[in-house]
């Protein structure tokens, strides 16, 4: 089992080193900068991300009765934001995909800056956290591949354009290893994702993906950004805070269940905004 957990915390690490990679590798600088350009836009998207969602977690886990490796992991959740897969959700959406980067490396950037502090507030005490090990563990593994992708990028274009196909390759057959090591080392409770631990889970994200569509204000194109960025959380982010920071299986596994029903939820709301 020993070899399992290493294997396991080895899987999740390539996956976001690899993600993140990818990312960088597809994008230029140009696409972020413009769209943050709009100061209402950046304060919008971080209360939406940072306040409203945590609030909305803690209503959540206070009305239904999970244990606290659920509790542990939606509020971690709720402070993981700036998902990779967001640009790809809102091109599934017709929307506008470089508002949806630009919005993505944003919350990518604040949730390093502000999950390993805001985590420890929202727990109440209940749990010790390392936030600087946290802020660390995210700077190595997310934001340093991403700058190095980036300035690749830059200055080799043809070379990233391949290395991104090799990247999302290995990305995907990461988050496979995990969930299958996952259900190797904690196949019983996975099964246990049901009752109030599913309610939980399915209110977490609806709240998410009405708050950020009421946030987005009145135009089309902001809305459908806004509402499937606070519905996508980074996982990424979540996985490296529970795998370092708790013990408790259930945290890990609670974040894994979101990732895999949150991305059926969210296909069918790209579509149906599509439309």
């Amino acid at each position: 089992m020993e070899t399992l957990t290493l294997l396991f915390n080895l899987a999740v690490i390539l996956f976001v080193v690899t993600t993140m990679l990818s990312m960088g590798f597809g994008l230029r600088l140009s696409q972020i900068i413009e769209p943050l350009k709009d100061p209402l836009l950046i304060a919008v998207m971080i209360v939406t991300n940072f306040v409203l969602i945590p609030l909305a977690v803690l209503a959540v886990v206070w009305v239904v009765p999970v244990d606290e490796g659920t509790k542990i992991g939606l509020l971690i959740l709720s402070l993981s934001a700036g998902a990779p897969f967001t640009p790809k959700l809102a091109e599934i959406a017709k929307g506008d995909t470089a508002l949806a980067t630009a919005v993505m490396l944003l919350l990518m950037v604040a949730t390093v800056l502000i999950l390993p502090f805001g985590l420890p507030i929202l727990l109440g005490g209940e749990v010790s956290v390392d936030s600087l090990s946290i802020a660390k563990s995210l700077v190595v593994m997310m934001i340093v591949p991403l700058a190095i992708a980036l300035w690749v990028r830059a200055k080799f274009e043809h070379f990233a354009q391949r290395a991104k196909g090799y990247m999302v390759k290995t990305s995907n057959l990461m988050l496979l290893a995990i969930i299958v090591l996952m259900s190797i080392l904690n196949g019983k409770d996975i099964m246990a994702v049901f009752g109030y631990d599913m309610v939980a889970l399915l209110l977490f994200l609806v709240a998410a993906l009405l708050i950020g569509y009421m946030s987005g204000g009145k135009e089309g194109q902001h809305r459908v950004v806004a509402s499937l960025s606070a519905g996508q959380r980074n996982i990424s982010a979540a996985l490296v805070v529970a795998a370092q920071n708790f013990d408790d299986p259930k945290v890990s596994i609670i974040i894994i269940a979101v990732s895999i029903i949150g991305l059926v939820v969210l296909l069918l709301t790209a579509r149906r905004f599509a439309k």
